[in-house]
């Protein structure tokens, strides 16, 4: 493999073993993950490895782990992966926005018709820029599909399969945000109440009563409003786009409150009220404000 020069080895597994890299021709460094050799001689096997990683390799979301190319190792099937050096998140920890992006990449990847199927700390990759991405996807499915069940692969991950998959039933993508929830409970440095109801609704039993990794990345991102007299959250301020709604409804409504004002003084008075108009601001928030105020002082 003129391409490439193979450095020192950086994990292995029932699967495959990951060396650091370099692209000679691109000067880059890579991580080649080279598979097992006795998974390799299997030709099923190793048809539906390749083809798996092709599809992974039409991903590209920041969260995901970039695939560079698919090449041979001294005659092993090899994927050319995006170089993460700061290693898996085994025994490590994650932040609430890095819980998002998991999350989000995790959207994207369903959104493209691609189910990770064993999503895991060890799947979890750090950059150096401290990022983390998710790796390997498409490789449960074709050990799935060709029923190999080495001791180290499929049996080894069953802390975060889904009941559905543990039983050997058909999966979709609830099945990964059930391992989502698993790997978010064990990881994460921090669980409000918000975060644990939500961790509890992706691990139901039924995974049509699950949400989907895109309200996993939305209420993680903390998307929703606290109440429904409520304009600002408890955390954080609400996105700009949020706030046009409940403008657009107070709009309405003092709308309909200066109608009945009007008409209602009309009948007592020949001479009509002085109203003043609602204070104009470009900002959503500043705006939303003025119309609350509006609202209260000419309902009265």
């Amino acid at each position: 493999m003129n391409d490439y020069r193979v450095d020192e080895e950086l994990g292995r597994g029932g699967m495959a073993v990951v060396h650091a890299g370099w692209h000679e021709h691109l000067d880059r460094p890579v991580a080649l993950k080279v598979l097992a050799e006795h998974l390799a001689g299997d030709p099923e096997f190793r048809e539906r490895f390749l083809r798996e990683a092709r599809i992974a390799s039409s991903l590209y979301h920041p969260s995901l782990v970039r695939v560079f190319d698919i090449t041979e190792l001294d005659g092993l099937p090899t994927i050319v992966m995006e170089l993460l050096p700061g290693g898996t998140l085994e025994r490590g920890k994650l932040t609430r926005r890095e819980a998002v992006q998991i999350a989000e990449g995790l959207a994207y990847a369903h959104e493209h018709g691609v189910i990770h199927r064993d999503l895991k700390p060890a799947n979890l990759l750090r950059g150096a820029d401290r990022s983390v991405k998710i790796a390997d996807f498409g490789i449960a499915r074709a050990v799935e599909e060709t029923m190999v069940t080495q001791v180290g692969t499929v049996l080894g991950t069953l802390r975060y399969l889904s009941p559905e998959q543990a039983e050997g039933k058909p999966v979709g993508p609830a099945a990964d945000v059930y391992s989502l929830a698993v790997v978010l409970d064990e990881l994460l440095d921090d669980k409000p109440r918000d975060v644990r109801e939500l961790l509890d609704r992706c691990r139901s039993r039924h995974p049509a009563a699950r949400p989907s990794a895109a309200e996993v990345a939305a209420v993680l991102r903390g998307d929703t409003l606290a109440a429904p007299t409520r304009l600002l959250p408890r955390r954080g301020r609400v996105p700009r786009f949020r706030l046009l709604p409940v403008a657009l409804a107070l709009g309405a409504t003092l709308a309909a409150v200066a109608a009945l004002v009007i008409g209602t003084t009309a009948g007592g008075s020949s001479k009509p009220p002085q109203i003043s108009p609602v204070p104009r601001s470009a900002n959503p928030a500043q705006q939303a404000r003025d119309l609350a105020a509006w609202l209260e002082r000419y309902s009265r």
